[in-house]
């Protein structure tokens, strides 16, 4: 009897570990719309306004204006309650933020202001990292995007490398700038996030940067797997089962007889 309770239990729990999702996963994709599917309380951030760290002022209000730009060129880089970020040229800090308008066509990637690094060039290194917060802290996030082009030689399309706190480097490859800049974004139900590094390796190149996004992603859960075909033939496994048990059953009946006998 002992042995038989083994049996069912076993094959119970292979039951239950059958039907749990498996939705365990850090996604990573260039779908926004894929990727908001399961993302809420979404943050976003489009520079159309200039951050408190900014070193050089836009001179209406607090609203970019066009033609004008801003440089931060201090470790606090760019920053407002939900998002920092810091632009890198070798160990000093370098980060620009513009709206395009007739004199500066070259930053016109048709989304209104954004930043932008320092140029590449064969001896420098240049880089940013995007820093998530809340109410002004650093605060690690389990979801977020924004989107990347690739600035100088005409806009052409190229690659550049993300890396996400936790994670290893994501190569991104950008559409030309007459097509627009290219999303990036990593939802996970296993980890979060603090921030995100971004650099380019590819000479007389520049890093564009717009549309700051973070959020709390929940994995969807799926339906459970259909029922077996009837017409279907049984596992080894499940054969053995029930091998075992007619064996069981049979051992039971010929006890029970000897003992009426």
């Amino acid at each position: 009897m002992r042995h038989l309770l083994r049996l069912q239990l076993a094959a119970a729990a292979f039951a239950v570990a059958a039907l749990s999702p498996l939705s365990a996963a850090t996604l990573i994709t260039n779908d926004r719309g894929e990727w908001v599917t399961d993302v809420s309380s979404l943050v976003n951030l489009n520079f159309s306004t200039f951050g408190s760290g900014n070193s050089g002022g836009f001179t209406v209000g607090n609203t970019v204006q066009p033609g004008n730009m801003a440089f931060y060129n201090n470790m606090n880089g760019y920053f407002n309650n939900s998002f920092q970020v810091v632009g890198f040229q070798n160990s000093n800090n370098f980060l620009l933020q513009t709206l395009a308008g007739a004199s500066q066509p070259w930053n016109n990637w048709g989304s209104g202001a954004v930043l932008f690094s320092d140029t590449k060039n064969a001896s420098n290194t240049v880089s940013m990292r995007v820093t998530f917060r809340t109410g002004g802290l650093a605060t690690p996030v389990n979801a977020f995007g924004f989107a990347l082009g690739l600035g100088g030689e005409g806009g052409a399309a190229g690659t550049i490398t993300v890396t996400p706190q936790g994670l290893g480097p994501q190569t991104v490859t950008t559409f030309d700038q007459s097509t627009g800049l290219r999303f990036f974004g990593v939802s996970s139900d296993t980890q979060t996030f603090g921030f995100a590094d971004i650099t380019i390796t590819t000479p007389n190149r520049y890093i564009v940067l717009d549309s700051l996004e973070q959020g709390v992603y929940t994995a969807p859960v799926g339906p459970p797997p259909p029922p077996p075909d009837p017409t279907e033939t049984p596992d080894p496994a499940t054969l053995l089962c029930v091998g075992t048990g007619l064996a069981y059953l049979g051992y039971m009946r010929r006890k029970n007889y000897a003992a009426v006998s």
